[in-house]
């Protein structure tokens, strides 16, 4: 799970945090002595660890940045001066290479970049309809979930036996599904009440797609990394002070000071892809050993000179590939209050009325410095609506009223807000449909390689298909290129 991920479409967003990344660099980037001198396009957390693992292994490298800041999709604004996600991300145990990676670049005087709780789901109001409480355990699969199962709340006995019966023989066919099977097909069997208000909303905030057209190979590989593997597979990652310090910040940081570049508002592009590698931007063009594209599906078209993918074919067909993608949204509505708001612990669900999701952000207030303009606030919510529905009709103002008014539907004497935020992304992540053509991380044209979460085929658009993608495609260049 984890695709509870967006940005704002209000402008370009400001940093909570800015990473001392060196600032925009319109000429030449600088050379480093020894070792070959890799370009790495795209600041994300894919392009973050492609760079990091390239750095590892003692290449020179040059990192670049479209935007101010690095991040991508999952980074740090500022709006009123309050240090906001632009989304909500929602990491796990599972995610073994994002955690690992952040350990690589944890430095001596850091903190604990983490804050690690076992997975539970809790309703923000006991009376809704879709109320389901399930706590996991951290014991092997598949044990944590069999007893987190037997201990649910909402659930008639007879919804609990066919849920392990199901998940047994899931684990017996290995986590694999039929060809072109979506998530519906696949759960067809499951009672409705297990269906639609336990796994239902999962696959949807894992793969920002619904059960109707998601990809049920792709939402098994999610349940087999989750709840088929180690006792901490299911543990909510939350991270201390925001995404952008989790990874971005931290990598931005790690490269600079082993002498490594970073640029931001750099916008390159590949103008040859065979031999050695020429990238131009605004200062000129300039010759590297390789470069890995670790841009979003939507910018790899900008990635290249329009001469080279006219004539390429291997990046005239990646450049298919996304160009038939379908898009789907995530919009997350910030709500402050002026008095304490209690909610239950875990991930709680809403009645998807229209949010479906409510999380805590007190760890936002406690890293806000007030300054003239920063609202005063007791308590801050963040209620995230992945994909299309009902809701891309509202303006901001109108949907901001109809979260108000859910909430307080669903709560009595909740209080009303005192400050708000729309942030959303129409084109968050690609739909993860059933037999989905991607193009594949690592090698793809002359010395040029892909990164990107798009092109992990094993996940949907997660920050660990990110991670995992970028140490893949690094990996192969290494391979090839080797030192």
């Amino acid at each position: 799970m984890g695709s509870l991920a967006d940005m704002s479409s209000e402008g370009p967003p400001r940093r909570a945090n800015p990473a001392p990344a060196g600032g925009s660099e319109a000429a030449k980037p600088r050379a480093l002595g020894g070792g070959h001198r890799i370009a790495v396009i795209g600041g994300g957390w894919a392009g973050c660890a492609a760079a990091v693992e390239l750095a590892r292994n003692d290449y020179r490298v040059e990192l670049h940045e479209s935007a101010p800041d690095l991040g991508g999709r999952a980074r740090g604004v500022v709006r009123d001066g309050l240090p906001l996600d632009n989304g909500e991300h929602l990491l796990l145990g599972a995610y073994t290479e994002t955690l690992a990676l952040a350990a690589r670049l944890r430095q001596r005087d850091d903190g604990e970049p983490w804050i690690k709780t076992p997975l539970a789901i809790a309703p923000f109001a006991a009376h809704q309809a879709n109320a389901i409480s399930l706590r996991t355990r951290n014991l092997p699969a598949p044990l944590g979930l069999l007893l987190g199962v037997i201990g649910a709340r909402g659930l008639a006995w007879s919804d609990r036996v066919a849920t392990l019966r199901w998940f047994a023989r899931v684990q017996r066919e290995e986590f694999r599904c039929p060809d072109g099977a979506t998530v519906a097909q696949w759960m067809a069997a499951l009672p409705p009440r297990v269906r639609d208000d336990l796994w239902g909303p999962l696959c949807l905030a894992a793969l920002n797609t619904p059960t109707q057209r998601a990809s049920a190979q792709v939402f098994a590989n999610v349940l087999r990394e989750t709840f088929g593997g180690g006792a901490h597979a299911t543990d909510v990652v939350t991270p201390q002070a925001g995404l952008a310090a989790a990874i971005p910040d931290r990598a931005g940081r790690w490269l600079l000071s082993r002498g490594h570049a970073v640029h931001t508002s750099s916008r390159v592009r590949i103008v040859r892809a065979d031999g050695t590698v020429r990238v131009s931007n605004a200062g000129g063009a300039f010759d590297v050993d390789a470069a890995i594209v670790a841009v979003g599906p939507h910018q790899l078209a900008a990635a290249f000179d329009p001469s080279l993918a006219a004539n390429d074919a291997r990046i005239a067909a990646a450049l298919r590939d996304v160009r038939e993608f379908a898009w789907e949204p995530i919009t997350t509505v910030y709500l402050g209050y002026g008095a304490p708001v209690a909610l239950p612990s875990g991930l709680v669900r809403l009645d998807d009325a229209p949010g479906q999701w409510v999380f805590d952000r007190a760890d936002i207030l406690a890293r806000t410095v007030p300054a003239a303009g920063t609202p005063d606030l007791r308590a801050l919510l963040s209620v995230v609506i992945s994909a299309h529905g009902p809701h891309d009709a509202l303006d901001h103002p109108a949907l901001i009223a109809a979260i108000d008014s859910q909430l307080r539907r669903l709560r009595a004497g909740m209080p009303a807000p005192h400050w708000s935020q729309v942030i959303e992304e129409k084109r968050a992540t690609y739909a993860c449909l059933p037999a989905l053509q991607r193009p594949a991380c690592g090698h793809l044209a002359g010395r040029v390689y892909l990164a990107g979460d798009y092109t992990y085929g094993a996940f949907p658009a997660t920050l660990e298909a990110a991670v995992r993608s970028g140490s893949q495609a690094a990996q192969v260049l290494m391979r090839d290129l080797p030192r």
